[in-house]
């Protein structure tokens, strides 16, 4: 028999992240609705299909508890505390590897050091929804499960990034926490804190997913709070993290406190990013120059997110997306132009398609993405990637001339505005496409102009070639993705948009492509299905050295 670990916490351990209160309905319905599926019933009874293992490790990292909490009524309160009972009496012993440290531990999704470390944080979060109505000797199983899951976690580790500060901060927070654990706790913080500086700039940043780099935030947060209540001195590497962290996301944050999604990233829990922002310390900075590779423009209301890198290589790229000049419009509350956003959950069509350039709101050649990305082999070993050689991104003047890096940026009374290239179909066809964004002051007029062009001799030579064979020219597409909440129809050359609540919005263009409406997707994690929405699309096809195309989306009743 094992024998029982110490009872009871440090301190009674308090919510730190809700979920969607729809969604926590949803599991109190019946369906526990997970990316790219949705289970009925008990989630871990015997005989239960299985599942894909992201789809798994979300299952086990118990995020959903989230939902339940808030809703925060007494059958949630119940279905929180049978679920946690369930996955004990399924899941709750170990499995069987060495204990040396350093030991990876096992692909099985429940045990993955990641997996075990978001499970810890959401059941100590939520302790108050998970014990009460237990007696002692009811609740011991769940203190004595959550010692053995932080004697795991002080003997595996994740991969750099993300899982690793998922893993070393569930330890942390845990040895802060349980009663019996609290020598542990400094070595944990100093564990992490070691791990900081591969985690983030090997891995988190690199990735060029802002979503990634929120969670890294969040997990330093919840860290910092929970030594301040402990009385524990924090290492700086910790709060240098933090204060690192904080400005980039400020310069990624949409008008609606949104992050893009780019990379296999989403927007991010509702309110996190504000929250977890509260955390850094010192004046609320925002980064300078291309915040993890996007340029922004922010007027008023509105925002702009470009995005004015190649995409990632090498082990950072598993997730990365061919998304070179693709932007994101949002007004005041409410996001226009979108991505579809990351299908690696919903199935491998999905995730394969997701990530080709066709699925952001950008130029690409009819078939043709700006990148051909291919993830690590087996062994982590990189694979040849193909991406743009050159990006560039900056302001410009009223003429279309990129300015220097150190002009001096417009007073926010002035419309601002972004000129930027990448050399993707250069080696292909020898072009090269520019995109020069403007957005007035007042944020109710965001336009541009979309150029493909070969820029040099060679280029020309080689496009000539193409076109020799080509008598229809080369067939493109330039495309706005909507967010599925917005309506949209087509009149005449233009479209009409009707926001929530009402709000319209027309997108015209220059007549010079032929316009159409066509459905696109919203891919979100939580979601079980892919979302229907509808994209915009001007459609040509390019004929000689160069061709040109603008297009404006314009409030209603702005002038």
């Amino acid at each position: 028999m094992t024998q029982s670990r110490p009872y009871g916490f440090t301190r009674r351990p308090e919510p730190r992240s809700l979920g969607s209160t729809r969604r926590g309905q949803e599991i109190l319905d019946g369906a526990l609705r997970l990316t790219g599926g949705s289970i009925t019933g008990d989630p871990f009874a015997a005989g239960s299909p299985a599942l894909p293992p992201d789809t798994a490790a979300e299952l086990h990292g118990f995020g959903w508890l989230d939902d339940l909490a808030a809703v925060g009524n007494a059958k949630a309160r119940d279905m929180a505390q049978r679920r946690v009972l369930d996955w004990l009496a399924a899941f709750g012993d170990p499995p069987e590897t060495a204990d040396d440290a350093g030991v990876t531990g096992p692909t099985d999704p429940a045990w993955r050091a990641d997996v075990t470390g978001r499970r810890v944080l959401r059941w100590l979060f939520h302790s108050g929804q998970i014990l009460p109505g237990l007696s002692r000797e009811q609740a011991q199983p769940i203190f004595d499960s959550l010692h053995r899951q932080l004697d795991w976690l002080s003997r595996h580790q994740a991969p750099v990034g993300l899982p690793q500060i998922e893993a070393l901060s569930g330890r942390a927070i845990a040895a802060m926490l349980l009663k019996g654990a609290e020598a542990q706790a400094a070595p944990a913080l100093d564990d992490l804190a070691q791990a900081l500086d591969a985690s983030i700039h090997q891995g988190v940043l690199r990735s060029r997913s802002p979503e990634l780099l929120l969670g890294c935030l969040s997990l330093l947060a919840w860290v910092k709070q929970t030594a301040a209540e402990a009385g524990l001195p924090l290492p700086p590497p910790i709060t240098a993290a933090i204060d690192e962290i904080a400005p980039i996301l400020r310069a990624l944050r949409h008008a609606d406190g949104a992050l893009p999604r780019f990379h296999g990233g989403g927007r991010g829990v509702s309110g996190r990013l504000d929250h977890s922002l509260r955390a850094a310390s010192g004046p609320a900075v925002t980064a300078s120059g291309h915040a993890m590779g996007f340029a922004r423009l922010a007027r008023a209301r509105a925002t702009v997110i470009l995005d004015a890198a190649a995409p990632p290589a090498g082990p950072a790229a598993a997730h990365a997306h061919a998304s070179t000049l693709g932007i994101e419009f949002t007004s005041a509350r409410h996001p226009i132009v979108v991505s579809c956003g990351s299908g690696r959950l919903f199935g491998e069509a999905w995730a394969r398609a997701s990530r080709a350039t066709a699925c952001h709101s950008t130029l690409s050649l009819s078939g043709l993405s700006s990148a051909k990305l291919l993830p690590p082999d087996a062994q982590g070993h990189e694979r040849l990637t193909l991406l743009p050689q050159q990006v560039w991104a900056g302001p410009c003047d009223a003429d279309g001339n990129l300015l220097p890096p150190d002009a001096p940026a417009p007073p926010p009374r002035e419309a601002a505005s972004i000129l930027a290239g990448h050399d993707g179909w250069v080696g292909t066809h020898g072009l090269t496409h520019l995109r020069e964004l403007y957005l007035s002051a007042s944020g109710d007029h965001f336009s541009g102009e979309d150029t493909l062009a070969a820029l040099d001799i060679a280029g020309q030579g080689r496009l000539e070639q193409l076109l020799a064979n080509r008598p229809d020219g080369i067939g493109f597409e330039i495309r706005f993705h909507l967010h599925p909440d917005i309506e949209a129809w087509q009149e005449g050359d233009a479209v009409r948009l009707v926001l929530p609540g009402g709000e319209e919005w027309y997108f015209s263009h220059d007549l010079v492509a032929a316009l159409r409406l066509e459905p696109s997707a919203w891919l979100e994690t939580g979601l079980p299905d892919p979302r229907p929405s509808i994209q915009i699309v001007l459609a040509h096809h390019l004929r000689a050295e160069a061709v040109q195309i603008g297009w404006t989306f314009m409030r209603a009743g702005a002038s």
